[in-house]
């Protein structure tokens, strides 16, 4: 399945930590100062170009640089809402006014604009669209050609690589583009009022016209395109599959309850997962004939409200609902389970190791048996409801350790047994929100505290660092400084990678990271190549921590060393309110020191 729209996500977490005594080092000037003009706003992109909208224009600031890398000076003044950085891509797309208005795509780290609608003669902008893994822009409109009076309808695809136009594919009539398009084999799939085109890129001519009206978006797999119309609103879909020469292969569409969120193509039939919205979201999985579009299941399985993990396997389905509760079905619809696993609310680890199937949640944590739901050891962990659970996989001594309410456990890979090894109590009656091995050692970390363990619980150091005021810095903290969890969600990069729809092993960070450096490196174009360098750089274990805290002459930020616990750098920004990013991968923050400069510090 192809991604057409990015999905928000960011990949990188930042912890925020204090501290008021003395160091060994104090770096308060900057490495590099930026004077750029009235700054509106600044974001921190996955590529790691600090972008920074000014009078001027959006600035551009790569790490390291004593200068910005480029600026983007076809608007001023440019809104944050009409700036949208395309996550897990090298493109941001601004859209001057409304939706309808001019789009410029900018590559943020060349600085090259890749599309101007403006310069290319388009008066009216109906879509645009980036399609994944091809790395093109797919673009409709009313469009003035060259010698001409007026302005006709036009489709044109442009390489993201170059910017470089490859297509005009001109229409005639009002026949707009409702959907996200997709492309397969040189052939551009695209969604219209009047039906779905199959038009051959080289040149121009419509193949095809499916009679399927006001499709909202499109999935050309190898056997088949399947074409996805949004009804009432959301409320419902319909799905249809067409074929290789544009006819529908089902006699009516299949219509979903709510909307469709995954879609996975298997040999035995197609598993889809639907929301519906209201006062009791509740989510479906439906299983459909691919030569029939018929419901393969009498009876779909109970989700008794959101479905958090879903994954397909070459024997079934298995899934976990966010209030709790995880089961399997066979791809028949009949259970392969006896009943429904109970587990405890908000499953944060659903993930295979060699014992069995790992689960995490707020209340619990055990190893099922794949084929019969039951526990491998026969007795699950139980545990007070935890505000913050975190785990990792020792595999030196292969145990699992899961820090809850409950303390610290060290759960034997082998024979299930656990026991609680520490009880670590941090300031601010935090607690631990990471964990990480350290050689032998145990490293457990929060917004504000850091301990080392050994190997058997025992503390080797604990620096507790108090944070910053309410009235000050954690008021800016639940804005737009809000700490960012990872979310591996099914990004382009991911999909073109290692991973699949299938239930993935109980990876670390790193191994995660490097799938997505593995997903990048696929998709052509320099940039994404620059990509892959970088999320391979992430997926390093730092040795140390920042941390941000109030001192005695304001608010600042403190480098701890991870093995030693030792204080290695101040960063005094004195402003109550800081206003700054932090790119974790080159090591370096930004600091707005006033209404026009960057501080850059090498942290």
């Amino acid at each position: 399945m192809k991604i057409k729209n990015i999905l928000k996500i960011s990949f990188y977490t930042l912890m925020f930590l204090s501290a008021n005594i003395l160091f060994s080092q104090k770096a308060q000037s900057p490495d590099n100062k930026y004077d750029v003009g009235a700054i509106k706003w600044m974001k921190m992109s996955d590529p790691g170009t600090l972008l920074v909208s000014t009078s001027k224009g959006v600035y551009g600031i790569q790490p390291n640089t004593s200068e910005p890398t480029f600026l983007f000076d076809k608007r001023k003044n440019i809104k944050e809402e009409n700036f949208h950085l395309q996550p897990n891509t090298p493109y941001a797309m601004f859209i001057a006014n409304g939706m309808n208005d001019v789009t410029f795509v900018i590559d943020v780290i060349s600085g090259k604009t890749l599309f101007d609608s403006k310069e290319e003669g388009f008066s009216f902008m109906n879509s645009r669209d980036i399609i994944l893994p091809e790395n093109k822009l797919v673009v409709s409109g009313l469009r003035k050609s060259k010698g001409k009076i007026g302005a006709g309808y036009s489709i044109a695809v442009y390489d993201l690589s170059t910017g470089k136009e490859e297509y005009t594919i001109p229409q005639k009539g009002s026949n707009n583009v409702t959907g996200v398009a997709d492309i397969i084999n040189e052939k551009l799939i695209i969604p219209r009022k009047k039906g779905i085109d199959a038009i051959e890129l080289a040149t121009g001519k419509t193949l095809w016209t499916a009679s399927v009206k006001n499709a909202t978006s499109i999935n050309a797999e190898k056997d088949a395109i399947y074409a996805f119309q949004s009804n009432n609103n959301g409320k419902n879909t319909t799905i249809h599959k067409i074929d290789s020469s544009g006819k529908t292969v089902w006699k009516e569409g299949n219509k979903l309850k709510g909307k469709v969120r995954q879609t996975n193509y298997l040999p035995q039939g197609i598993a889809i997962l639907t929301d519906t919205e209201g006062k009791n979201p509740q989510s479906k999985i439906y299983f459909l004939d691919s030569s029939s579009g018929d419901d393969l299941w009498k009876k779909a399985p109970k989700t008794k409200g959101l479905v958090s993990h879903f994954y397909t396997e070459d024997d079934g389905i298995i899934f976990g609902v966010v209030t709790g509760g995880i089961n399997k079905i066979k791809l028949d619809g009949t259970p392969l389970w006896k009943k429904p696993l109970k587990t405890g609310p908000s499953i944060s680890t659903l993930a295979r190791t060699e014992a069995g199937i790992l689960y995490i949640t707020a209340k619990d944590a055990d190893i099922i048996n794949e084929n019969t739901g039951e526990s491998v050891f026969g007795k699950k962990l139980k545990y007070k409801q935890s505000k913050a659970v975190s785990s990792t996989y020792d595999a030196k001594n292969k145990r699992f350790l899961l820090s809850c309410s409950d303390g610290l456990y060290s759960i034997d890979g082998n024979s299930g047994k656990y026991k609680v090894i520490a009880k670590p109590k941090f300031g601010e009656k935090e607690m631990p929100t990471s964990i990480e091995m350290r050689g032998n050692n145990i490293l457990l970390s929060s917004s504000q505290n850091l301990m080392l363990l050994d190997a058997n619980g025992k503390e080797i150091f604990h620096e507790y660092l108090k944070s910053p005021s309410k009235s000050g810095f954690m008021k800016v903290l639940s804005g737009a400084l809000a700490v960012t969890s990872m979310a591996l969600a099914a990004s382009a990069s991911y999909r073109a990678g290692a991973n699949s729809n299938g239930m993935g092993r109980y990876n670390s960070y790193g191994a995660q990271m490097n799938n997505h450096a593995k997903g990048f490196s696929q998709i052509a174009g320099a940039s994404f190549g620059a990509m892959s360098k970088r999320f391979k750089a992430s997926a390093q274990t730092q040795n140390d921590k920042f941390i941000l805290t109030k001192l005695s002459s304001g608010v600042g930020l403190v480098k701890i060393d991870k093995d030693s616990g030792k204080k290695l750098k101040e960063i005094l920004l004195k402003d109550k309110k800081p206003t700054y990013k932090v790119d974790e991968v080159e090591r370096v923050l930004y600091y707005q020191a006033n209404k026009n400069t960057i501080y850059a510090y090498k942290i």
